[in-house]
């Protein structure tokens, strides 16, 4: 084969490979399109799921991966049991991430972090007042109040802020326990159970159409709480 019969045919195998693949990729993309139109889309299914084994497996699950996959994953495996698709697409595992307050670093607390990414795949647009509900209830009720089965009751507080460093302080304060110990260890596997427990029954009140408004008055909701704690005493002159 000479040269230019060479460069020829070179030419025409490039382009089918060319439109092959480009063809090949309309396909993968029209398939993706349509799957994600049909399974992916939120808000997902749901059907009601009970808040007590909701609370024990996220109560378990704290010690695989902490907080947030503990409160992400426990309701999940509900909805993955109760539903199915498209809750089985979507690994528990993505939300180790989550522990300490954000890969250690005292945030949002995990398990309203991992709670709030179940709400909006759930509720879709209609997150926000399931949500505020949740870290409302959180701030202001006195926490953990689940207790594991054959366990005594421990000491509770206030945590004040959805921040995982002020939940955390305030009962390491109240009880006296270091933030290093097995204690305060127990105490957030306690926590997500509860807040697992309480975002199932927040779920359950919101497909039933019960769920309550409520007015938010804690935590870092509004700009001016924000101001107060960051701030430093300037507030922006109106």
């Amino acid at each position: 084969m000479d040269r230019r019969n060479f460069l020829e045919n070179s030419f025409k195998v490039g382009l089918g490979m060319t439109v092959g693949m480009t063809a090949n990729n309309a396909i993968a993309s029209n398939e993706f399109k349509n799957s994600s139109e049909s399974k992916f889309k939120i808000p997902y299914p749901y059907k009601k799921i009970d808040p007590e084994k909701v609370a024990h497996k996220a109560y378990k699950y704290y010690r695989v991966g902490e907080c947030c996959f503990a409160a992400f994953g426990a309701i999940m495996d509900e909805l993955r049991e109760s539903v199915g698709e498209p809750y089985t697409y979507i690994p528990n595992e993505m939300f180790f991430y989550g522990a300490g307050g954000g890969n250690g670093w005292g945030t949002l607390c995990g398990t309203l972090n991992g709670a709030s990414a179940v709400i909006t795949l759930v509720t879709g647009k209609e997150y926000s007042k399931i949500i505020d509900s949740l870290y409302e209830w959180y701030s202001t009720a006195q926490l953990p109040d689940y207790v594991p089965h054959n366990k005594e009751a421990i000491v509770t507080t206030k945590p004040e802020l959805p921040l995982c460093h002020v939940s955390v302080m305030n009962w390491c304060k109240a009880s006296g326990y270091a933030y290093d110990t097995k204690e305060r260890s127990e105490r957030c596997a306690r926590l997500a159970g509860s807040v697992a427990r309480k975002t199932a029954e927040l779920l359950n009140a919101w497909s039933d159409q019960k769920l309550k408004d409520i007015s938010v008055n804690a935590g870092c909701k509004t700009k001016m709480n924000c101001m107060m704690c960051h701030s430093s005493g300037l507030l922006p002159k109106s």
